[in-house]
Formats: C-alpha cells, structure tokens, sequence
C-alpha cells in the first residue's frame, strides 16, 4: 500500500497547538488531530472527511476546563480521589512535544505511519492536588496508519528517587460520533462482568445480547476481551477497539439526559457514545524503574 504520511503543526481553537497527522494512502486521506493541551486527540477523520470523534458543541476550549469530546485521558486517577481531580489531571494540563526518535526502547513504527510523541512533565508546582511526593514519566504516542487506525500507546514510569512505589488509574476516554445512540450496540462484552456506577457500584454479568441503549448508562466491564465493537446501524458502521493487557477493563457510557452537563447539549447525547479501554478496577502499582503500557487501537469499517 503506497502511502504518504505527515504531521503539521498548528494554532488550533482559542489559540491551542494542536499536532495533526495526516495519511494519503491508494488516494484515499485520512487524519487525525491531538491537543498539546490534555494531549487529547480531539479528531480523528475517515477517508471522506468524515468525524469518527465526537465532540461537544458546547465544549470548553480554555485551560483549566477539561475538553468534551474526542479522547480525554483520564490518568491518575478515575472517579476523582481526594484532592485529586475528577479523572485525575492528565487532562487539564500542557504537555509537550517529544521527540524520541533515538529512544531504543521505544523504536519508530515504521516510515508508511504517521505519529507523534508527547509527554507530560511531573512539575510539582503544576500539581498542587497531587497528595503523593511521588515523580513519574507519562509519554504517549499517536499513530495513524495507511488504512486510517488510530493507535494510542502511552507509558508511566516510576522515577522515584526515595524508593516508594505509587499507584494510577488510566483510562482512554474515547468519545465515539454514531447516528442515534438508539441505532447503537456494543458486542464484544456478553457474559462479561461489570460494576454498575449508577447501582451502588454493585456487580452484574452482562447477559448473552449486545449492550443497546435506552436510558442512561455507566458499567465498567472487568476482565474483558481484547477486542469489543461498537456497531452504529443507521450509519452502518462498526468501530473496533483493540487493546493489550495493560488495559483489562472497559467502561461503557452514555449520560442521556445532559441537563445537568454545562458542555453538552440537551440531546447531543443521541449522537456519541463512550466506549473506554481503562485500567480502572484494580490500580497499577509500579515500584521505582517499573514502567507500564497501555495501548489501544482504533479501527472503523463501513457495510
């Protein structure tokens, strides 16, 4: 597959950097855009221009408000923790651009694929929440294939110099764009268990059928398959999430009635749903010199 990659740089909305990614590939275009800010991907295009993120229309582009829409990651924590920021403050913070094109440990993926690496620097003065005396390296990587994939790869390392390990949650907070929200399944999860958030955090097991979608919805699904589909009828698309094993857990999320979310309209529910590879359970816990990876890859196909 002959194929021209490239990455831009750019003065997004409110001023913003923002990288893109670009694939020209068998004549077909693909991108995908990431904020320096939250090192978020906030667009990620099919070969017709087509947004396969959604994005609220009455997103916050202005630091410190998190960005709705796209893919927020939510790192160190989830469901908020003490002082800590709701879903940790990955998301509201600058990051930078990175090159690490001599990182041996960490080896381009290949002259056809566009990316770019980035990495959140652990300042304390920027983290006043933090309740830890703890030092860690949070890097990511964006990768846009040839056929449109979007792969994440981010990696925490423990660089503590006073011997103390210290424990995250990691989640990648993908915001799917589908038709109607009532026109989309998820597959992948059946007989899977799952924590009801909007149950008391009580423990269920999905039954035999898809996830469907007629009211409010907020599981997190343990233990789960690599791969899980999100299949959007109406437009007839399936979006597939492959993840490795640093990442056993999904959440699934649709908040339905959005009156009381100031950065999402009344009833732009019906067109996104959240489908997250997460490490939400269970914490990680990484000793001094540990490091940890998570990855998912993000693949779309029309019938």
């Amino acid at each position: 597959m002959a194929s021209s990659p490239s990455v831009e740089l750019s003065n997004g909305i409110n001023g913003l950097s923002s990288v893109i990614l670009h694939q020209l590939a068998n004549g077909f275009t693909y991108s995908a855009e990431i904020l320096l800010y939250g090192g978020q991907v906030i667009s990620w295009m099919n070969q017709r221009g087509e947004e396969l993120l959604y994005q609220s229309e009455r997103a916050v582009f202005e630091p410190p408000h998190p960005v709705r829409g796209g893919i927020p990651i939510c790192f160190p924590r989830f469901f908020g923790f003490g002082d800590v920021e709701d879903h940790g403050f990955a998301r509201t913070r600058m990051w930078r651009l990175e090159n690490l094109i001599d990182d041996m440990d960490f080896p381009p993926p290949g002259p056809d694929k566009a990316f770019a690496d980035f990495i959140l620097d652990n300042m304390p003065d920027d983290f006043p929440h933090w309740p830890y005396n703890h030092r860690f390296e949070l890097r990511l990587r964006v990768i846009l294939a040839p056929c449109g994939d979007l792969t994440m790869i981010s990696r925490v390392k423990n660089v503590n110099t006073n011997g103390e390990p210290f424990s995250f949650k990691f989640v990648y907070h993908t915001y799917f764009a589908v038709s109607n929200i009532r026109a989309t399944q998820v597959e992948g999860l059946e007989g899977v268990g799952y924590v009801d958030c909007l149950e008391m955090h009580e423990r269920f097991v999905q039954d035999d059928d898809p996830i469907t979608f007629v009211n409010e919805l907020d599981r997190i699904y343990l233990n789960t398959p690599d791969e899980v589909t999100v299949r959007d009828r109406q437009y007839r698309r399936t979006y597939t999430i492959t993840k490795n094993a640093g990442l056993p857990d999904i959440v699934v999320y649709n908040p339905w009635d959005s009156r009381n979310l100031a950065d999402l309209g009344n009833y732009e529910y019906t067109w996104m749903v959240c489908v997250e590879a997460a490490a939400v359970d269970k914490e990680i816990t990484l000793n001094p010199d540990e490091e940890w990876t998570g990855m998912q890859r993000l693949s779309f196909m029309e019938f």
